[in-house]
């Protein structure tokens, strides 16, 4: 009885629902979005004549954004008669951004500058920190162009024309910069009476200039003769002037014939790029036209005697003057 009451049970339950496996709860698939961005470059950049590393010349606002490592840092830089351009900062470090771009408002780039040591080099190693000496074996002897006269703080590499070295005072490069520069045509005649260059560097050291900065020979397409170009700084308590002085030669002599003023900084519109007056500096490029000398340049901004900003400036068309040369303003051109 006891086997058949145990068969029964048995009988029974094999008759019952079969009790369903536990399954697992579903878990989310995961996704793996695409990047955003391709992939980025790292530092040391190669500075070439297109741009730094990613930041290139002609690119647009958005393209350039795109290639910050984080959120856009974008300012007007504006000082009226001097400069009107949007400026990204990118590469920060713990001394401030080492690079700047500059753009015209709403435009594309037209300048990339290098401010710190290691951010950049040249393919022949030429950096921020470099002599003189390492330029002109990276990058060539200095431009010699008649037709343009520059500040003797800047040097025109002639291996790489759109870039500009800043020296300081222990002749070192605190600052690189490449800029878009437009094509310029060549006025040049060889027709004209060429002065001897031992005859013009004794004429520049005579001159009696207030401020002066810079001095130097240049060549007027117009009739081939070289001509002594200056600019001079003059400031007081609340302004900064730049002037351009004209000195061309006359029965033996260089006398003045023209001085125009082409640049001026306040104290007032200084605060509106965060900056002191006294930590702006322009370092000034003159290109001879055949009725016109065009002046431009760079300036820059320090901050504990070091450069925080360099940017190019607007540049400036000075109309030459056919004026007779001013009375008892001449320099001894020699024989």
């Amino acid at each position: 009885m006891k086997a058949l009451a145990l068969l029964l049970v048995l009988a029974a339950c094999s008759e019952g629902k079969k009790p369903e496996p536990k399954r697992e709860p579903e878990r989310q698939r995961r996704v793996i979005e695409p990047p955003t961005k391709g992939v980025r470059t790292l530092p040391p950049y190669a500075i070439r004549g297109d741009g730094v590393g990613p930041y290139k010349l002609g690119a647009t606002v958005t393209q350039l954004l795109e290639q910050l490592p984080s959120g856009p840092r974008i300012t007007q830089f504006a000082l009226p008669g001097v400069i009107q351009r949007d400026i990204l900062r990118a590469e920060e470090d713990q001394t401030g951004f080492a690079i700047l771009i500059g753009t015209e408002p709403q435009g594309k780039a037209t300048f990339v500058s290098v401010v710190r040591p290691e951010i950049a080099r040249t393919e022949s190693g030429v950096h921020v920190g470099s002599t003189r000496e390492q330029l002109e074996q990276g990058l060539g002897p200095p431009l010699q162009d008649p037709f343009r006269a520059i500040d003797n703080r800047v040097v025109i590499p002639s291996k790489l024309e759109n870039a500009r070295a800043v020296f300081d005072l222990d002749d070192r490069i605190v600052a690189l910069v490449i800029e878009a520069e437009p094509e310029r045509a060549k006025e040049s005649k060889d027709a004209g009476e060429l002065r001897d260059a031992a005859e013009i560097e004794k004429a520049i050291g005579m001159l009696k200039v207030q401020g002066l900065v810079f001095a130097a020979a240049l060549r007027n397409p117009a009739d081939g003769k070289d001509e002594i170009v200056a600019i001079a700084h003059n400031k007081d308590a609340t302004r900064r002037v730049w002037s351009l002085l004209t000195f061309r030669p006359h029965e033996g002599k260089y006398q003045r014939v023209d001085s125009q003023d082409v640049y001026e900084l306040t104290a007032a519109n200084a605060r509106w790029i965060g900056a002191d007056l006294d930590d702006l500096e322009l370092y000034l490029e003159l290109t001879s036209r055949a009725d016109s000398i065009e002046v431009g340049g760079l300036l820059t901004t320090r901050v504990a005697g070091k450069i925080r900003d360099i940017v190019v400036i607007s540049p400036k068309t000075v109309s030459r003057k056919r004026s007779k040369p001013i009375p008892h303003e001449s320099v001894d051109a020699g024989t």
